[in-house]
């Protein structure tokens, strides 16, 4: 998708011949059209300060991720690479605005499973979907974990399912808005359980833990880097992951899955996205630039110790996992009959 500027050709009167006149300027317009860049852009990319813009709020992992990118394509780009922080909604707030900005890439957005695909796929509601982005490149993969508050007794999935099977309308599970993908898993839980689970909404993960260690809520569908640190302290419990295989960063922790809790499989990742129809060369210089920062061992290091699991892409891989988790919830949502609006 390519914006079609009016282009004025100057009438060279040295050469009064129209047949050559009619032909170069042609010729100037097929040039024009087969180049990525607009007609007014003869300098090279970039020329000004570049913003990433940030679904959650500052502190959460997907804040982490936008700061680490920032940092490293200000060092490879010449220029300042800001974050800005537009929460709530699930992300829908973010990503409708960078929706809708200019396509020069100057304004991206750390997307990724929950507000990229997710939401758009659960909530009939927002105005973005897949199609309004193009994808960059994948930055980490976060493990989706259940995790709960001290009062919950036992440490293993079923001791969790037959304490809420026992609580019925007692517990509350937090999420990040709705339409989101832990809202979701909030739900689902309580069709799997055959009980009454309130969901609350947050604005992001350093909100929902306030709240979960105060035991305002106590049930939470949250990232392995922003549960694991508060885990290890003693400040909430882990009851499993949410995804197929185990994390390699944290190997103790058992799947849901092979403790019989089955039909709670999310994932979480993040990745960089431009609005749709940012020049060719634009994405591709983005998508080198990112896949040296994920090479760089410092920078892996830093990712890595977080929680996360660098895992660098290219942007039609990028753009056809994007497609099938939105597609991916759009079925799960179809076929367990919950409505999202």
């Amino acid at each position: 998708m390519f914006k079609v500027h009016e282009i004025n050709f100057i009438e060279i009167k040295l050469m009064p011949n129209p047949l050559w006149t009619r032909r170069r300027s042609l010729g100037v317009t097929a040039a024009y059209l087969a180049s990525p860049w607009p007609a007014h852009a003869n300098e090279a990319w970039p020329l000004k300060t570049l913003t990433i813009v940030s679904p959650y709020p500052a502190g959460g992992i997907t804040d982490i991720l936008c700061r680490i990118v920032a940092d490293e394509l200000t060092k490879l780009l010449g220029q300042a690479v800001v974050v800005e922080n537009r929460t709530g909604a699930s992300g829908a707030i973010a990503h409708a605005l960078v929706a809708k900005a200019p396509a020069d890439g100057y304004t991206l957005i750390m997307g990724g499973s929950a507000p990229t695909a997710a939401t758009p796929a659960l909530n009939k509601s927002v105005s973005y979907g897949p199609k309004d982005f193009e994808p960059i490149g994948y930055v980490a993969e976060l493990p989706i974990v259940l995790t709960g508050h001290l009062s919950i007794p036992g440490s293993t999935a079923k001791e969790f399912v037959d304490y809420v099977k026992a609580n019925p309308g007692k517990l509350n599970c937090a999420h990040h808005g709705n339409g989101s993908s832990n809202q979701f898993a909030c739900l689902t839980l309580a069709r799997m359980t055959g009980t009454k689970i309130a969901d609350i909404p947050y604005r992001g993960a350093p909100q929902v833990n306030t709240d979960l260690l105060s035991n305002r809520v106590q049930i939470y569908f949250g990232t392995l880097p922003t549960q694991l640190p508060l885990a290890k302290e003693g400040k909430l419990k882990i009851f499993g992951i949410t995804s197929p295989t185990r994390a390699g960063n944290a190997p103790e922790i058992p799947t849901l899955d092979e403790q019989g809790l089955t039909g709670l499989n999310f994932t979480s990742w993040n990745a960089l996205y431009a609005p749709a129809g940012t020049p060719r060369a634009v994405i591709q210089r983005l998508s080198k630039e990112l896949l040296k920062i994920l090479a760089n061992p410092d920078v892996r290091k830093r990712i890595e110790g977080s929680g996360c699991v660098v895992r660098p892409d290219t942007p039609e891989a990028l753009g056809k996992l994007t497609l099938a988790e939105f597609e991916n919830y759009k079925r799960m949502a179809a076929e367990s009959g919950i409505v999202m609006e």
